[in-house]
């Protein structure tokens, strides 16, 4: 008998709406990145539309950005996401919580305990959107003077996640009242890793995440992150530029994985896209076109340019270096459009990163599953079963 597929919806956030006019939109809350009670209002009514999960974004610097274009985005900076994730926790019961933890600037210890205390303070709903953190600025805010190479930075996850899952493997607290006996020593797991990029003793210091391992994301589309996720990942995150693009990357991907001997459904492909809701056709496209209308120049030619592969100029670095740059006129953006591949579409705002991606399993509860382990209860035996 084979299982019924069903459609998988996750918001993907950060932690607002990201398109770059939203936050002007009428009746928008412009203040919504910072204020809780918002946060809570849209987590919930995700939640009542039975989404599978809050994804949220996250960014260790401020966004290295044209000054004119970052002083009009909101979505430059957010809340931390363990903070926000946590206090979300408490005020829903069934919608997953996806938080992005960079391999980059952090430590396995950290991102081990905080996904497992998420884990427990959620009931078992925890996500980790594995990251290599790329913007440069970022490496400023770490004590490095110049940001770590690319090939470089993925290897350094791979051992990462080797670290983070390892210290997640036991869980030795029993608590059993009648002998007296909190936690078993036998079971307490002292990782002992060190590696080239890595050290980390152990045991941790809280007990195993109710999944046994919060569900893994990744969103990598180099050679390097296709690998990576291959190797590790139970969903990945992406945004094609066209349905054949999408079959290339879902084929190469799933490849991957059955070279690896991992079976093709423990991995899930979450095709992004950006909805706009309307009662007709044309409402929902006036309602796309007001939106797009409130998106300034400066943050179009800056989306633009990245979508183009593009550095983008007068940024916050470059202020700050006093260096001056002349900004790129319609002229110049027109003739690199032009140099794109048939049928490939580039929106000139920030709408093209913007919308619902869809993320695995609703809904998140944490049902126990008839498996010999306990890690395989909840989301993560179903990411394993559902959809292709």
């Amino acid at each position: 008998m084979t299982s019924s597929r069903q459609l998988r919806l996750g918001a993907f956030m950060r932690p607002a709406s990201i398109h770059t006019g939203a936050w002007r939109y009428p009746g928008a809350w412009p203040d919504m990145n910072f204020n809780f009670a918002h946060m809570k209002r849209c987590i919930q009514a995700l939640e009542r539309a039975k989404f599978d999960a809050f994804f949220m974004a996250d960014h260790m610097a401020v966004l290295n950005m044209p000054i004119d274009a970052l002083k009009r985005s909101h979505t430059a900076t957010s809340f931390e996401p363990f903070t926000l994730l946590s206090a979300l926790s408490q005020v829903t019961e069934r919608i997953g919580l996806v938080a992005t933890g960079s391999t980059t600037f952090d430590a396995p210890y950290h991102v081990a305990r905080r996904f497992a205390s998420l884990d427990h303070l959620s009931g078992g709903r925890a996500g980790w959107n594995i990251v290599t953190t790329s913007n440069p600025d970022a490496a400023l805010n770490f004590g490095m003077d110049n940001q770590m190479e690319h090939g470089e930075r993925y290897r350094r996850a791979r051992e990462f996640y080797d670290v983070v899952t390892g210290l997640w493997a036991d869980d030795a607290f029993i608590r059993d009242v009648e002998s007296g006996v909190f936690f078993d020593p036998a079971k307490m797991h002292v990782l002992n890793h060190k590696g080239k990029y890595l050290s980390a003793r152990g045991p941790l210091n809280i007990a195993r995440p109710i999944q046994g391992w919060p569900v893994i994301v990744q969103a990598g589309a180099s050679e390097a992150g296709r690998q990576l996720a291959a190797e590790t990942a139970e969903a990945v995150f992406t945004a094609q530029s066209d349905l054949a693009a999408g079959r290339a990357f879902y084929a190469d991907l799933k490849g991957r994985m059955e070279k690896l001997g991992r079976a093709r459904e423990h991995l899930k492909i979450l095709p992004a896209c950006f909805v706009v809701v309307g009662d007709t056709i044309e409402e929902a496209r006036a309602k796309r076109a007001k939106l797009d209308s409130l998106v300034d120049y400066a943050n179009a030619i800056a989306s633009l340019s990245i979508a183009l592969g593009q550095t983008p100029r007068n940024s916050i670095r470059t202020r700050c270096c006093r260096r001056t740059f002349p900004r790129a006129t319609p002229r110049r953006a027109d003739a690199s459009a032009r140099s794109l591949s048939p049928g490939a579409r580039v929106s000139p705002c920030a709408s093209w990163r913007s919308g619902l991606a869809a993320i695995p399993a609703l809904p998140w509860s944490v049902r126990q599953q008839k498996s010999p382990t306990r890690w395989r209860s909840g989301w993560r035996a179903r990411v394993r079963t559902v959809l292709p």
